[in-house]
């Protein structure tokens, strides 16, 4: 305690002697002042120390004022240096604005991906349900690009092959609005090449229904189809017996079946667990149907989110007109709503039901 003492004495006494030892300087220099004419030698020594620092003085703020004249031309060049690039390298620029942003399209929606897993999958909305579907897809998609461009030096070989080949290599996050119709419409278009077939599968079948009264109701659908036009809602509501049991239930397709009805709603047929596969589908179809009337059906859909409804359930939405577009799904959520969890291979026949003669398909197939 008294050590401590003693240090701050000897602190408040140096300040003192500090404070002293200015006070005598400015008098001697007042002094000097007061006296010029008789210390001539002394006052012109100091007022020229005055005026060179006077000039180190005007010097410094000279230099302070060109370092942040400098420094806010480039703060200025760095903010405009998207501008600056863009007008030298545009095609660069593009480049690197479809990555950039796709990118962070990209994780936007990988990180509410993994917020809709820990939700309840009954209570999920439209926006939802699609973007788990979405987005499991476009992970698996673009998962190797990302790793092989993690290497050394490949990020130069696999970015370039990705913007030129974007179907393949990219996923829609990064795919100009064009780009997007375009691609919609060569997978539906894949996916039509499975419709004759899958309707072949469905007329062989017709001899094997044993109740006559269902048997005569099939072969009218089956004529409708053929003929090139399609059934009527209650009709195909009261054929739905025949997806609960044989020859439609999921456990009672055939190989080349279960084949075409997979490649119609665009399932990899070299998947395992096939019949899995298509019932988690067709749960899908079915709690994104009651998602979409639950908030308010078709009219309150946008554009996009109706033309996608669309493609989805075996519609090709191009030319289509939004009344066009809402009443043939309000046709699909009628039968929809019929279906329960025995019949829930009629909803994956759906897109051959109510779809396989319409205009906009075949203007498709055959453009």
């Amino acid at each position: 305690m008294q050590l401590e003492i003693e240090i701050r004495c000897n602190i408040i006494i140096s300040d003192i002697n500090k404070i002293i030892i200015m006070y005598r300087l400015m008098h001697h220099q007042k002094f000097i002042f007061q006296n010029r004419r008789i210390l001539p030698f002394t006052y012109t020594c100091i007022r020229y120390k005055i005026q060179i620092q006077q000039k180190k003085k005007i010097e410094k703020r000279r230099i302070s004022n060109i370092k942040e004249y400098w420094f806010n031309k480039y703060i200025n060049y760095i903010k405009n240096y998207d501008k600056v690039m863009e007008k030298r390298f545009p095609k660069t620029m593009h480049v690197y604005r479809i990555f950039s942003i796709g990118t962070k399209d990209f994780i936007q929606d990988t990180k509410k991906f993994i917020q809709i897993k820990t939700k309840n999958i009954d209570t999920l909305t439209t926006d939802e349900l699609q973007l788990s579907y979405t987005v499991h897809k476009d992970i698996v998609k673009l998962f190797p690009v990302l790793l092989i461009s993690a290497l050394p030096f490949t990020n130069y070989i696999i970015f370039p092959l990705a913007y030129y080949f974007p179907r393949y290599l990219l996923t829609s996050h990064y795919w100009t609005l064009q780009q997007k119709l375009e691609f919609m419409l060569l997978d539906h278009k894949k996916r039509l090449k499975h419709n004759r077939p899958l309707f072949r599968c469905m007329q062989a079948e017709l001899h094997n229904i044993k109740d006559h009264k269902l048997k005569l109701k099939w072969s009218g659908i089956i004529a409708c189809l053929g003929s090139g036009t399609h059934p009527n809602v209650k009709d195909i509501i009261a054929c739905s017996e025949l997806f609960a049991n044989e020859p439609f239930s999921l456990n009672n397709l055939k190989r080349k079946h279960i084949k075409e009805l997979l490649g119609i709603h665009n399932i990899s047929s070299w998947k395992l667990f096939k019949r899995k596969k298509l019932k988690e589908r067709s749960i899908l179809i079915k709690r994104m149907d009651q998602a979409l009337q639950r908030e308010g059906g078709t009219t309150t859909m946008s554009n996009d989110a109706i033309r996608w409804a669309l493609s989805f359930r075996g519609v090709n939405p191009a030319n289509m007109s939004l009344e066009s577009m809402r009443n043939w799904l309000e046709q699909w959520f009628i039968i929809s709503n019929t279906v329960n969890e025995n019949t829930l291979s009629l909803l994956l026949h759906c897109p051959i039901l109510l779809a396989y003669n319409h205009p906009t398909n075949w203007i498709l197939i055959y453009s």
